[in-house]
């Protein structure tokens, strides 16, 4: 990133995305995560981390970085022995979220229910600036707590 009058240069030259997002996958490596370059599911360039603490992605957006965390509790309602009712919790979940997300999240927050996990899903997005660039770990670290206390949340609105 270039140094401009103001301290950072305001636009970036953004032609390529993964040439602008190289530097990203270093921070978020210098802040401890396992952080790669990939091309995402709609053929983007971005940064991928899995931690135990949920995944990291980072886009290259107009005005900054996308940073999207996202996880899914597996097994919600796994301890039930009766098949049934837990079937039967499963679909009233499925049923329940939606409420639970107008509620709850915040526009920028998604949930939804994995079929495969049988768990509750959370999506927590975000813009930050390209000056902010060197605390992206920081941030990403304070958004994975965030989710997880999100993904609580949920978790114990559906188990009422």
């Amino acid at each position: 990133m270039t140094q401009g009058a103001n301290g950072w240069e305001a636009r970036r030259d953004v032609s390529d995305p993964r040439a602008v997002l190289e530097p990203v996958a270093a921070v978020l490596r210098a802040a401890g995560f396992y952080a790669y370059t990939t091309l995402d599911a709609e053929n983007r360039w971005s940064v991928a981390c899995d931690t135990d603490e949920g995944h990291v992605d980072v886009r290259v957006g107009d005005d900054g970085y996308e940073l999207d965390v996202w996880d899914t509790s597996p097994g919600l309602f796994m301890d039930d022995e009766n098949e049934r009712r837990r079937e039967a919790r499963e679909r009233l979940a499925r049923v329940s979220l939606p409420a639970i997300a107008r509620g709850l999240l915040e526009p920028a927050q998604d949930v939804w229910w994995d079929e495969g996990l049988h768990g509750v899903g959370v999506r927590l997005r975000c813009q930050v600036p390209f000056a902010l660039r060197d605390e992206i770990g920081r941030i990403a670290k304070e958004r994975l707590a965030r989710l997880n206390a999100v993904i609580g949340e949920v978790e114990a609105r559906l188990m009422e």
